[in-house]
């Protein structure tokens, strides 16, 4: 007769929530642990995916998983999603990582950007910057180069625009909006803004 020993079977590596940008590659990782050693594959979104004869995404032999090209636009998001790794060996069984989401964001682009202004001391000024909503989290604004600490007089709208309250003449200065999701930072135009007496 034979008697059954414990064989350890485990995850090395689990994969982590991800942030990619549309058109770049992004790799998830994963790597288990069993002798022999077990077979891994990938579900998304509850569905195991196919990875044979799919050129964009493949099984690296550690058992991640590379997607080169990520894929984004307004009505196709096959890349976005929860992600699983699955390991299995025959004669012990299957185990699932941990779900990590993929987040992939359009790329930077401005549907609207500053134009020069002038403001009186004490009136408001409105300065566009308007991107695609995942991006907005990423929006910041400089004066002359110099990082804007944004308070309760200069304000960033929802959609990225920034709004200076009561202006007073230090204001006055060259603005833009820049987007940094990741990638290399993105900048508007660069525009001035005069405050008048």
């Amino acid at each position: 007769f034979s008697i059954r020993t414990f064989t350890p079977f485990y995850f090395l590596v689990e994969p982590v929530d991800t942030l990619s940008i549309r058109g770049s590659s992004v790799i998830l990782n994963c790597s288990a642990y069993s002798e022999p050693s077990p077979k891994i594959e990938w579900k998304k979104d509850g569905t195991f995916l196919n990875l044979v004869s799919d050129d964009r995404r493949q099984l690296l032999p550690d058992g991640s998983l590379f997607i080169s090209n990520v894929v984004h636009s307004k009505h196709n998001k096959p890349d976005e999603g929860y992600y699983q790794c699955v390991a299995t060996v025959e004669s012990l069984g299957t185990i699932v990582s941990r779900t990590a989401k993929l987040t992939v964001a359009g790329l930077p682009r401005f549907s609207s950007q500053p134009e020069p202004s002038s403001v009186y001391v004490g009136n408001s000024a409105i300065l566009n910057c308007e991107v695609n909503a995942d991006l907005v989290p990423f929006v910041r604004w400089e004066q002359n180069r110099q990082p804007l600490l944004l308070d309760d007089r200069l304000t960033k709208l929802p959609s990225g625009t920034l709004v200076i309250s009561n202006a007073t003449e230090g204001d006055g200065g060259l603005y833009r909006c820049i987007v940094e999701s990741g990638g290399p930072p993105k900048y508007s135009d660069e525009v001035e803004l005069k405050v008048l007496p």
